[in-house]
């Protein structure tokens, strides 16, 4: 959080503590802003917030459910467990607008049209928030965030008067939501859509889409308010405050696409040329049952240890076992091969039936789980050849 920004923030606080809560002139207006989606990782899927324009008494802020910080203790930590704080913080709308022209996003405006009541209640309420003992919320991606803050606060406004409008799309999860956004040949894109579990399967409702700034926008832009039996439009048509210029997408050459089929192919390359050789590549195998087993136990902890609603009951732990980690290291000690040569058949095994049964798992897998399970299949499938051609030796003896 930059310096400017907690100095407005205590200058607010002080002047909400010290002073009544501030009249509205008649010319005040509070309007939805929607941020197109950045490149980074916490930009994804873009960003809303509230702008109170008050000309008549010469203010112009920005409502901002939406900040953290990256210096947090334990931030990553935290952020994986679930447990990340996010707080409202009040900028100038200058200093907001300044951040998106410089990353190239646009910003799009919608005016909600309140009458002059409503507008100070909404105010208020705002303010009341912006509280230093009210600021800080447990942020949580699908249920609590920036954009269902500021649909809750208008509800809270507005009562029972919001009609929102009727859904119209096919059923779609909160799955389906994400991949419109997330990158899907990026690291971050790909540790992202694996990350999710079968609770990211479930279809959700009209309302529940509301977490993401577009779908919220065009919500409020549908929604209608009624008012002694008349209904009306909540918002003004959308207009636009900002225009980024297109940006282009250049393709990484270590994309994970091209690294994760570059090494399949030279795991399949040296597997078949070890086969033949009657070589054990106990190397090789050692790399793949770590790195398979490093991702078992990323996927363990957000399973059960984090509180993140989509990430439970993940069924990328049939292939990402954590076990694999362990046996990486067994396999570097010779006397215990022998005795531990099972667990290939196992591994062997057990990726056969979740390679011919995901069409039928509750849970809808990344494209790149198919070369993943190929692989270790390889390398499992490889030692049980060779067990088999043993024992046809041996018995041909």
């Amino acid at each position: 959080m930059s310096r400017k920004l907690l100095l407005l923030l205590l200058l607010f606080t002080l002047s909400v503590q010290s002073s009544r809560a501030l009249q509205l002139s008649p010319t005040a207006r509070i309007s939805l802003l929607t941020c197109e989606p950045g490149n980074e990782i916490y930009s994804y899927f873009g960003h809303t917030a509230l702008r109170l324009h008050d000309p008549g008494n010469k203010i112009d802020l920005v409502f901002n459910y939406g900040v953290f910080s990256f210096d947090a203790p334990n931030f990553v930590y935290r952020f994986a467990k679930g447990e990340t704080d996010y707080m409202l913080a009040v900028q100038y709308f200058s200093d907001f607008m300044q951040e998106y022209i410089y990353y190239k996003r646009s910003v799009h405006e919608q005016e909600i049209d309140l009458t002059p009541d409503e507008r100070q209640r909404l105010f208020d309420l705002l303010v009341e928030n912006a509280k230093p003992e009210n600021r800080v919320y447990r942020y949580n991606f699908f249920f609590d965030n920036c954009a269902t803050r500021i649909r809750d606060r208008v509800e809270e406004v507005l009562h029972n008067k919001i009609i929102w409008a009727q859904e119209t799309e096919k059923p779609v999860t909160f799955r389906d939501m994400l991949d419109r956004y997330v990158p899907g040949n990026t690291w971050a894109g790909v540790g992202i859509k694996m990350a999710l579990g079968i609770p990211a399967d479930k279809q959700i409702t009209y309302y529940q889409k509301m977490f993401l700034p577009d779908y919220l926008s065009k919500d409020f832009s549908e929604a209608k308010v009624s008012r002694d039996s008349v209904d009306a439009q909540l918002c003004l048509p959308r207009t636009t405050v900002y225009n980024a210029p297109p940006q282009e997408f250049k393709p990484e050459l270590w994309s994970p696409v091209n690294v994760i089929w570059a090494f399949f192919i030279l795991v399949l390359i040296f597997t078949v040329w070890q086969y033949r050789k009657r070589k054990a590549g106990i190397w090789l195998d050692f790399i793949i049952y770590l790195l398979f087993g490093v991702a078992g136990f990323v996927l363990v902890f957000l399973t059960f240890v984090s509180t993140h609603p989509a990430t439970g009951w993940n069924l990328n732990l049939v292939w990402a076992l954590p076990t694999h980690f362990l046996f990486a290291f067994v396999l570097l000690i010779k006397p215990m091969r022998e005795k531990l040569k099972g667990y290939h058949w196992f591994t062997a095994g057990l990726l056969v039936l979740f390679l011919l049964s995901m069409p039928l798992l509750p849970q809808t897998f990344h494209w790149l789980v198919i070369p993943l399970s190929l692989m270790l299949l390889l390398r499992s499938g490889k030692h049980v050849l060779d067990d088999l051609r043993l024992r046809e030796n041996a018995q041909a003896r």
